[in-house]
Parts: structure tokens; C-alpha cells; sequence
């Protein structure tokens, strides 16, 4: 079963992504960059880490390309398989995608999310539905 970090200040950003992203596996939300790099290391000490992150760009505290960039870092020194973080944000600014595939990132998606585009990319990506 696929561990999925959900990463969005916004609160009905995070219900639209664990309703779109929940047929993928089982995932855990939080609202701010700091509690994501919180939750997603206290996942690898438990053993179990995740397998997916969905980070939106603009967030609150730290810019989204930061936190995928210190996932990065965390996942280097694990020296194991790492995420597949993909970005979620509703601007479609080039420097910033740029930037994020630069950092890491596997895919974006642009906001509003459509069941049928997220399917289309996780299929690519090589993640099954497990409902």
C-alpha cells in the first residue's frame, strides 16, 4: 500500500488531494512545510516511510521548493529508495516548475486538480490504484 504525504495550507486543498489521490493508497495530511519535513522523517525512523509526496508550491511558512529540496536531502542520506514528490500548485509559472524539476520533483499538477489527469500522470509515474 502507497504512503502518501499530503503537503497544502489550505485546507480544502488537502480534502480535494485525499479525495482525488485516496484510490493510490493511504495518506496523511498537514497544513505547513515545517510539519511536513516533521511528520515525513518520523515516518522513516517508524519504518514507514513515504512513498509519495504531493507538496503544494505556495505555502505559509517555507516555500514548497524548499521543503521538496530538504526531502532530497533526507532522502540522500537514507541511501534507500526515496519519494516521488510531485508539486501541486495553482500558479503555472515556468521558473517555479523549472525550478521544482531542477530540485526533484517527478511531475506538477496545476490547480484545480481533474480525476482523469492525476489518473493519466499516476499511471505514468507507475502507482496502481488499490481501490
Amino acid at each position: 500500500m502507497n504512503r502518501i504525504l499530503i503537503v497544502d495550507d489550505e485546507e480544502i486543498g488537502r480534502t480535494v488531494m485525499e479525495d482525488i489521490f485516496g484510490r493510490y493508497g493511504k495518506s496523511v495530511s498537514v497544513s505547513t512545510g515545517k510539519g511536513a519535513l516533521t511528520v515525513y522523517e518520523k515516518a522513516i525512523e517508524r519504518g514507514t516511510a513515504f512513498n509519495l509526496v504531493l507538496l503544494d508550491i505556495s505555502l505559509e511558512d517555507i516555500s514548497g521548493v524548499e521543503v521538496l529540496k530538504k526531502i532530497k536531502q533526507i532522502d540522500g542520506k537514507r541511501g534507500n529508495a526515496s519519494a516521488v514528490v510531485i508539486m501541486v500548485t495553482a500558479h503555472s509559472e515556468r521558473d517555479l516548475v523549472v525550478d521544482s524539476i531542477k530540485s526533484g520533483c517527478k511531475a506538477y499538477f496545476i490547480k484545480p486538480l481533474k480525476q482523469e489527469t492525476v489518473d493519466k500522470k499516476m499511471s505514468e509515474l507507475g502507482f496502481s490504484q488499490v481501490k
